[in-house]
Order: C-alpha cells, then structure tokens, then sequence
C-alpha cells in the first residue's frame, strides 16, 4: 500500500500545516510505511495529482486529503471507480459537509485512525461529465453558496447565515424542468433544488435527511416558489432536516428519491456541485454504485 497526504496550502494558517506535515511524517515513519506528501498548488491540482500517481503505480493506494468538500470532490473526479484507490479526509474546510454524514467528525483528526482505518465502497452522482461526493444545489441554497465564498475573513458558520441575508432580498425562484425516472415530471418556478447523495450542505443544513451514501439512489428535495415569509418560516426546520412528512413543509417541499433525474432550464444556471460553482442549461444525473472506497478512521479502543 502506498499513502498519499494532499494537503491545500490555503486551508488553515501555515503554523497549523507544518504541525499537520511533522505528525503525519511521524506516524508514516514509525510504521516504515511507503508515504508521499503533496501540496497543491491551483484548483484541479488534487485530481491531477491523484490521476497521475494511479498511472504511475500499480499497487493499491491511499489518498488522504487535507481539506474541505471542494478538496474531496477534486479527488473522487480523479479516479472514480477504481478499485485500487483508496480516499480520505482530514477536515479542514469552510463546510465539511461530507463527513457529517459519518456522525462525530473528531476521528477524522486522528491520523493514526485514518491508517487503520477501513475503507467502504460508496455510490457517486454523475452530473454530466461530472461526480459529485455529496451534494447538488441549485436556485436558493446555490445563490447562498455562492455569496458565503466571498466573505472569507469570517467563519463559515457566520458566512453562509449572512449569504441567506443577502439572497433573501433578492428575486427569489428559478425556472426548472425535472423528470424523473419513473415519468414524473415538475415544470416549475422553484425556491431551489437539493440533490442529495449525502445528507449535508452549506455548513450542516440537513437538507436531505434520508439520504444514505451506500443505497443505490439519490434524494431530491424541490422548494416551490413560495413568499419571503413563507421562506422564512421553512428555514429553520430545513436546517435541521426536519421537512420531510412535516404538515407545515409538504405543501410548500417535494422530497423524492430516485437514481436517475434529468433537469433543463431556461438558460444555462449556476450549479453548486459539492460547494464548487459551476454552469449548465440541462443536468443528467445518474447514480453510480460503489464508485469510491472511502476511509472510515479507526475508532479508539474503548478503556475497560
């Protein structure tokens, strides 16, 4: 096996990634392990890093990333369905909205548990020519994203909170088409469109609370164009995933699941594809079964 640390120079202060780097250099060297560390230097750099060391070597190989949902989502585009690569993550992101779906992220810190820990074979989202570990947002929540990137010099907590402030009094709704693989189809102007392959965005919204990374389908919760008011009254319990069946959300929230969705729109719309910007007038989605093996850390004995 050979372990391989991505690490992104923008994510947390340098006296914090040097102390990252010596650790990670202390527990590889104690177990004599064939270890390679590797910072990135532009976005896309994780993927062709990942892309280029699987070309080079046969052996089985394990990619752990330092960083945030972006830094996951480079690597699972580098090497999707191959069952030679291993992936995954220290935390070190504005969200980290992936491994909440692990439950208590602490483990994930630990870098001996990440050595010993035991991968699982995890589905993907293909949108498009693209993968996504985690979540789609499209409409609101995208808007949202989408402002909470510019406001940097605060925690990402605070961030996306002020980016639903400053989308809130904007023009709210988009024009979308969605079919379904069973024929259902809803033609709508929509609040905004969650697709879920996880359950978490923006920080540790649960805005698709059944969602399960290992069954074979996706969850899709659609927000009808509904009043600020009324918007203000459904935050709260979208947040806390607490819209699905709810008698006060179902008029307003359609939450399906399914493993093939198509989307078309008026005109080509801003996609957050696990929190990284990008573009498209229609969407093909489609899930793809045990695409990843991601590393689940070890969990401390227990001290009897």
């Amino acid at each position: 096996m050979i372990y391989h640390f991505i690490l992104n120079p923008n994510s947390g202060k340098r006296k914090e990634q040097k102390a990252m780097e010596d650790t990670i250099k202390s527990a590889c060297r104690k177990r004599r392990l064939d270890y390679h560390i590797y910072y990135t230097t532009c976005p896309g750099d994780a993927t062709e890093y990942v892309r280029s060391m699987v070309n080079s070597f046969k052996d089985r190989q394990r990619f752990i990333c330092v960083g945030g949902d972006g830094t996951i989502n480079e690597i699972v585009n580098s090497a999707p369905c191959n069952p030679r690569v291993e992936f995954g993550v220290i935390p070190r992101g504005s969200g980290n909205d992936f491994v909440k779906n692990f439950g208590d992220i602490d483990k994930f810190y630990d870098i001996n548990a990440q050595l010993d820990g035991t991968p699982v074979s995890l589905d993907l989202i293909k949108c498009n020519e693209h993968y996504c570990a985690n979540m789609i947002n499209i409409g609101f929540d995208c808007a949202v994203a989408k402002e909470a990137q510019k406001l940097k010099f605060i925690s990402p907590r605070f961030s996306y909170i002020l980016g639903v402030v400053k989308v809130f009094f904007r023009r709210i709704g988009t024009q979308m088409k969605l079919t379904f693989d069973d024929g259902t189809v809803i033609a709508n102007n929509l609040t905004l469109t969650a697709i879920g392959n996880g359950k978490f965005c923006g920080g540790g919204f649960m805005a698709a609370p059944q969602a399960d990374l290992e069954d074979g389908l996706f969850d899709v919760c659609v927000i009808k164009k509904v009043s600020r008011s009324r918007l203000l009254s459904l935050i709260g319990i979208y947040k806390k995933g607490q819209h699905v069946g709810n008698p006060k959300a179902e008029k307003y929230i359609t939450y399906r699941r399914c493993s093939h969705l198509k989307m078309e729109f008026n005109a080509p719309v801003p996609i957050c594809i696990d929190g990284e910007i990008k573009g498209a007038k229609t969407v093909d989605l489609t899930v793809i079964r045990n695409a990843f093996n991601f590393v689940i850390p070890k969990e401390k004995d227990l001290i009897q």
